[in-house]
């Protein structure tokens, strides 16, 4: 991996109070933030690598266009936080408090969100292709144009959920509860194919 000339690498930032701070196109590479207080900062195309921002308060933060690649954000407190247009890939969020949180588009791929609380959160077009969202409460989430292909939804909670006009191939139908979510036709057709349905 090559990090840019100016990134701040392998710095610790641990505990380190930051509230209402606005950072502009600034690069961390293997930082720790671990309990900082970042609650109500402004991130813009920033870049974080390989951060650790475990117990961090990021609440009511806002970042627009920056980068959290691969970044662990257990236990984090993430209460009405924005993220808008934002790379996650691959980033954590083990027992992290994410709700209410706003996610306008972006690619939120091959994340850690098991048992995440996400009840009501609108995640129209977000790309969450490989996300892990195994036993996470997706009651009532709007999916419109989102990309959940391949995403893990095992014993997720989907009722109320709103799955039509997202991207769902590859998803594992047989290990998924519909009950009382939305589907269009075609994905209607999918979860029938995977039980056994065959159409002429």
């Amino acid at each position: 991996m090559t990090e840019p000339a100016d990134a701040d690498v392998d710095g610790d930032y641990a505990r380190v109070d930051w509230e209402y701070e606005e950072f502009d196109g600034r690069s961390f590479v293997r930082c720790r933030f671990d309990d900082a207080r970042l609650s109500e900062i402004t991130t813009r195309q920033c870049v974080f690598e390989e951060c650790d921002f475990s117990g961090t308060r990021l609440a009511s933060s806002v970042h627009e266009g920056s980068a959290f690649l691969r970044c662990r954000f257990r236990r984090s407190n993430l209460f009405d936080a924005t993220f808008h247009d934002c790379k996650m890939t691959g980033s954590q969020f083990g027992a992290a408090v994410v709700r209410p949180i706003r996610i306008e588009g972006g690619d939120w791929s091959y994340v850690a969100l098991r048992g995440a609380e996400l009840a009501g959160i609108d995640l129209s077009g977000v790309r969450l292709a490989e996300a892990d969202l195994t036993d996470a409460d997706l009651s009532g989430v709007q999916f419109a144009g989102a990309d959940l292909s391949h995403t893990r939804l095992r014993s997720a909670k989907l009722k109320g959920a709103d799955l039509r006009g997202a991207r769902t191939e590859a998803l594992d139908w047989l290990s998924i509860d519909i009950a009382g979510a939305y589907l269009d036709i075609g994905q209607a057709m999918q979860f029938a194919a995977a039980h056994g349905a065959a159409f002429d």
